[in-house]
């Protein structure tokens, strides 16, 4: 008996592999992502972008986040319905990615044959900024004037520059003017908004677009207006870079950190410890919320 009930075993172990065998292999297609790009309108500011990741959902699940240029295996067959969603680093940290909801996701729907391999074409690669949130432009250095003041402990002043003195370049974008701070040894650096912006509380996300090149540490925050006083808030200092980048700001933490604020002043400033005399360059400083 003992001896019928092992091969009774062994038989249903068998027949359980040969089920698994023979069970067919969902059949996949494939699209491919080169970059991600971003078309602004004309009173939404420079279409300069740094989208480094999508997350990707078909007929309504999640399939995963990918890093461009990539290959992304979804599922073949009829009128899949595929979404895909562009993201960002927050702050510039490499590690923290997160979807960037002021811009419009894409949806399609397409007939996808098995390992068939379909590449996005430069409009569906292209991303809109969402109509559901404001974009205030706070400074682009191509009008007239300036949208930030030199606060009183600041030892320098903000200059307005063109490309001949390198000024931040957008393909297809002009004027091409920069704010430039060029800072002896041992100085600091500071300047405000003279406005005062009304946001979203109740950790509600407010993000701030910098275009920026630097030589030294520099520090973007916000001014929490209380009723009785002013209270600063730095977001993030940004690492020395030898070439223009974009950094996308998380001002959600501030904000909602200080509920009694009325409103908030934006600043950004930088303190030159070396002996020698550095520069920062800044450019495109967009605030979205």
């Amino acid at each position: 008996m003992k001896r019928l009930s092992i091969i009774l075993f062994l038989g249903l172990i068998a027949l359980g592999f040969q089920r698994c065998d023979t069970a067919p292999a969902p059949e996949v297609a494939y699209i491919t992502v080169d970059t991600l790009l971003v078309n602004a309108t004309g009173t939404q500011g420079t279409s300069s972008s740094k989208l480094n990741t999508l997350w990707v959902e078909q007929n309504g699940a999640q399939i995963g986040a990918f890093i461009p240029p990539c290959e992304i295996p979804v599922l073949a067959g009829e009128k899949q319905e595929i979404r895909i969603i562009p993201g960002i680093s927050i702050n510039g940290s490499y590690t923290q990615r997160n979807q960037y909801e002021m811009l419009k996701a894409k949806n399609f729907t397409w007939d996808l044959e098995p390992y068939s391999k379909r590449s996005l074409s430069n409009v569906q690669k292209t991303f809109t900024y969402n109509d559901n949130f404001t974009i205030r432009i706070v400074e682009d250095f191509d009008g007239v004037g300036l949208s930030f003041n030199r606060a009183p402990q600041s030892d320098t002043t903000l200059q307005i520059v063109d490309d001949a003195e390198g000024s931040y370049q957008h393909p297809g974008e002009t004027p091409n003017s920069s704010g430039k701070i060029t800072m002896l040894p041992k100085t600091l650096a500071e300047f405000r908004t003279p406005e005062a912006f009304e946001l979203p509380k109740a950790g509600a996300n407010v993000w701030l677009e910098v275009n920026y090149k630097t030589e030294v540490p520099l520090t973007f925050g916000v001014i929490a207006n209380e009723l009785l006083q002013s209270l600063q808030a730095p977001v993030v200092t940004l690492f020395p870079n030898d070439h223009w980048n974009k950094v996308y700001l998380n001002l959600v933490t501030e904000v909602s950190g200080y509920p009694n604020a009325g409103d908030y002043n934006l600043f950004f400033g930088a303190i030159n410890s070396t002996d020698d005399t550095a520069t920062v360059f800044i450019d495109n400083i967009k605030l979205l919320y």
